[in-house]
């Protein structure tokens, strides 16, 4: 099972959007479970729209066994199909980030893996240990991005550090593009990896927001819907297989 962590070198550049919407995409092919390690400034509840849980990933950090206990199940009609996804949402307290041993990350991953056919890590921004152990324990870690200098500059500076550190990175996302191709060339050049994905600017990605509906869910058949398929398929390594490719695109109504 791909355990995928999405992070970024700054916060607001869409990375749990992306993270997300991409998790919902997924979870037309596969038994997919989010997880919200952005432990310090969790937001994967508020898109997805989870109002209540007494149980959280933190808790899972104090007690590794109790993990399954915090999984929360969200069901969606997306385009001609019901679909679910489980999250494990993060705690908005401060006192619980205080208590958070990060260190044993990996033996949430560990015990949640065997269950699921993805598992996509909302990674916080940054270098610090809370971003670096999430990405330790996936096997593959994409960088999301805007196009604009200082976006750029931060996350090369990801890129490197965490390879250094032993992370393997996949390549980069670029979020908000506008059509300006000589970017891309640029952030190829700055980045050094691969662009995975391009995810064009949306005004339907704000409302998204607003509404605690994921634009995957709610705009199925849309430009930005599309592009976070294509990223789906290329992050989930099933760009080539026919028939979950098929799938995929029939079941979000893009076929």
């Amino acid at each position: 099972m791909p355990v995928i962590a999405i992070t970024s070198g700054k916060g607001g550049v869409g990375k749990t959007t992306i993270s997300v919407n991409t998790a919902i995409a997924l979870s037309s092919v596969g038994r997919t479970l989010i997880i919200d390690g952005d432990i310090a400034l969790p937001n994967v509840h508020v898109l997805i729209g989870l109002e209540e849980f007494d149980q959280t990933f933190l808790d899972a950090l104090r007690n590794p066994g109790m993990v399954e206990d915090a999984i929360k199940r969200v069901e969606y009609v997306v385009g001609r199909a019901k679909v679910s996804v489980d999250v494990l949402p993060a705690s908005t307290s401060l006192d619980s980030l205080e208590k958070a041993d990060i260190t044993r990350f990996g033996d949430i991953v560990e015990i949640l893996e065997p269950d699921y056919d993805f598992l996509i890590i909302d990674v916080a921004a940054g270098l610090s240990k809370y971003a670096l152990m999430p990405m330790l324990s996936a096997e593959k870690t994409y960088v999301v991005t805007n196009p604009d200098r200082i976006s750029v500059s931060d996350a090369s500076r990801v890129v490197n550090v965490a390879t250094e550190a032993g992370v393997y990175v996949s390549g980069v996302v670029v979020n908000r593009y506008r059509g300006d191709k000589k970017a891309l060339d640029e952030i190829q050049e700055r980045v050094h990896t691969e662009i995975a994905g391009i995810i064009r600017e949306s005004s339907i990605v704000r409302r998204s927001w607003e509404n605690g509906i994921p634009f995957v869910v709610s705009h199925p058949s849309s430009a930005v819907s599309r592009d976070v398929t294509r990223l789906a398929m290329n992050i989930a390594g099933i760009r080539t297989e026919i028939k979950k490719y098929g799938k995929l695109k029939y079941l979000l109504g893009l076929a």
